[in-house]
């Protein structure tokens, strides 16, 4: 299927040729300045007139990772490296945005492939280091494996964590709350389970092996807390007021913990933009 897609795009004339390069000099002019859904979308347009061009998908996988959609972003490179399985800058920011989606096996091959291509890129390797680093801690962690025994339980408790507010390792548990109380909450956990299929949920409780960190937990729970809610407003609001009627300060009212920003993995932010 690729290959007749590809074949219908490979005759691209000289002025849209021109009229793309033109364009993705505008997205990186945009994600220099932190316009990132501009340069997205200019991305965008420069692959609407010439399809072929594996650094404009790579460029966008770019502003995708900025945007923090990272799935997408790994789509872009793929797709980057389809039209040049050599170009190792897609293969960098495939690792990126893997290791962002915890899946470090994918992105230890990814930055793998990366050196072969520049067996001496001091990024690939800093970025590798890192990322065999996480999959020896995640393989360490009870269960091993990426999200091994995360399922509804553990999503009822991250989002039950997320509605503590601020981390306290008293007898109440962390928050003060009871998470033998949350985990046989049945409208929670029966929320949880419902949302199990969604891959979005999936990535977000694979972060939670091997976590040892409360504000990452927190910040986790906040996250799951939020798709619960935009998701099941109806279950979510009654487990909210079961919440409130136990004491429990309901998710989302204080400032989430750490950073919010996309990039802060150990590991340098994809690059702006290919010139």
């Amino acid at each position: 299927l690729f290959e007749v897609y590809r074949s219908a795009f490979t005759n691209v004339s000289t002025e849209r040729k021109a009229e793309a390069e033109t364009l993705k000099n505008e997205g990186n002019r945009l994600m220099k300045e932190e316009k990132y859904q501009e340069a997205l979308n200019t991305y965008g347009r420069a692959i609407s007139l010439d399809a072929t061009n594996p650094v404009f998908y790579c460029n966008r996988a770019a502003a995708y990772s900025r945007l923090g959609d990272y799935q997408r972003a790994a789509d872009d490179c793929r797709m980057s490296l389809r039209y040049d399985p050599n170009y190792s800058k897609a293969y960098g920011r495939l690792g990126l945005a893997y290791s962002k989606m915890n899946k470090h096996e994918q992105a230890l091959e990814a930055y793998q492939s990366a050196l072969r291509i520049e067996p001496d890129n001091q990024d690939y390797k800093n970025n590798m280091s890192v990322t065999q680093q996480r999959l020896e801690e995640q393989r360490a962690a009870p269960g091993g494996g990426t999200g091994a025994g995360a399922g509804p339980a553990a999503a009822a408790a991250a989002a039950a964590a997320a509605a503590g507010g601020m981390p306290n390792l008293g007898a109440g548990g962390l928050g003060g709350i009871d998470f033998a109380a949350a985990l046989n909450n049945p409208a929670l956990v029966s929320m949880a389970t419902r949302m199990m299929s969604d891959p979005s949920i999936q990535n977000m409780l694979g972060q939670l092996s091997g976590m040892n960190n409360v504000d990452a937990l927190l910040e986790t729970g906040r996250q799951l807390a939020m798709q619960m809610s935009s998701q099941n407003p109806d279950v979510f609001a009654n487990v909210i007021r079961q919440m409130e009627q136990s004491g429990v300060t309901p998710p989302g009212t204080g400032p989430a913990p750490g950073s919010n920003n996309p990039d802060d993995n150990n590991q340098p932010p994809p690059p702006a933009a290919d010139s």
